[in-house]
């Protein structure tokens, strides 16, 4: 038994780390710390001050190691949260954008192939003849509804300049994967609308035609 029990302790010493690392990580990346609480960072913050206090005082090592790193990050967390997330802040942000369509399921299949796109259950009122897809993009964070109802009009028999959607913008990180999307977009038979190209305002883009005509802007 007091062989396998240091083992234990240095394996409570790793999962409690790695509970913290895939959460600092996530934060770090997307800058987003909205669902963290700020009052469960100061708990977890002291809880584990005191644990690495009480670890010294007893010289035991694994409890100072543990606490020493987790320490550091929920500090990391708790530095987030202050300067991404200050309470004084609320944050507006777009929920959704909605999109008439005339081929419902063909839309949902582009924006799923090219751009990554999540699709939701669909939605149906048949006493509305409606029916939708909400798609999802960036770790669920941006979303488009796709909606249908057979009797509105496709959008090659309305008139050409209406008021309305004028684009929908993705971005793929750098040139070279908007080169290549856009390229893989036209050989599959899209028509690009604009070649890649920087523009006036700085961003470096290409703008294709989805099946129903709208402008998607690929950009970095």
């Amino acid at each position: 038994m007091d062989l396998y029990a240091p083992l234990f302790g240095y394996l409570a010493v790793a999962l409690t780390i790695s509970s913290f690392v895939p959460q600092v990580w996530q934060s770090l990346k997307t800058r987003s710390v909205e669902d963290l609480s700020l009052w469960t960072l100061i708990i977890f913050v002291c809880s584990s001050s005191s644990w690495l206090t009480y670890g010294i005082l007893i010289f035991d090592l694994p409890i100072i190691m543990t606490n020493t790193i987790v320490l550091s990050l929920q500090m990391a967390l708790l530095v987030l949260k202050l300067k991404h997330n200050s309470p004084r802040q609320h944050k507006i942000k777009i929920e959704h954008v909605a999109i008439w369509v005339n081929d419902l399921e063909g839309m949902c299949e582009f924006y799923s192939k090219y751009f990554q796109a999540e699709r939701g259950a669909k939605y149906e009122n048949p006493a509305k003849k409606f029916t939708s897809y909400f798609l999802r993009f960036d770790h669920r964070k941006t979303r488009i509804e796709l909606m249908h109802n057979p009797e509105y009009l496709p959008k090659e028999k309305q008139e050409s300049k209406i008021n309305g959607l004028a684009h929908l913008a993705f971005s793929v990180g750098n040139k070279q994967h908007v080169d290549e999307l856009t390229n893989q977009l036209r050989a599959d038979g899209y028509a690009v609308l604009s070649e890649p190209r920087t523009t006036g305002d700085g961003y470096y883009e290409s703008v294709i035609a989805d099946p129903e005509g709208n402008a998607v802007e690929v950009t970095i």
